[in-house]
Parts: structure tokens; sequence; C-alpha cells
């Protein structure tokens, strides 16, 4: 399946894959979502980590602030 940027071409992309999709096996469908679940959330799982790992990068750079929950709505409210 080709790369297109996300629009009308990526739309029609996706349909003309669930068209192929739906002409397999009911068994290949189900193997072929399963592989898709799994790596969806093996990407899920790489961008939280990702955002831990910047998140304690900037903690330990001193990139943080340290307060109450108070004093996180008064820098809010003056942003």
């Amino acid at each position: 399946m080709q790369n297109s940027p996300k629009g009308l071409g990526s739309q029609s992309n996706i349909n003309d894959f669930l068209e192929s999709l739906s002409k397999l096996p009911l068994d290949d469908q189900l193997m072929i979502s399963e592989i898709i679940h799994k790596r969806v959330i093996e990407e899920k799982r790489k961008e939280l980590a990702n955002s831990v790992k910047e998140s304690k990068e900037e903690y330990l750079s001193n990139k943080t602030k340290r307060g109450s929950v108070e004093d996180f709505l008064k820098d809010l409210e003056s942003e």
C-alpha cells in the first residue's frame, strides 16, 4: 500500500485496504486485526516511554517547577 499525505488519497487507500480485507477468510481477518492491535499498543508504549524520558530529562535539568495545585492553577491563569 502506498503512503500518501493525510486527506482524500489516504481515505481512498484505507477504503481499498478494507475492501481487500473483507474478501479474506474470517480467520485471516481476525489475525490481521490482532496484529494491528498489537502494533498500535507498541506504538503507544513507545510514545509514553519517550514522554517519560523527556519529562525526566526536564526534571533533572531543573526545567520544571514544584508547587501545590493552587500554585499550578495560578501559573495557568497568569499565562
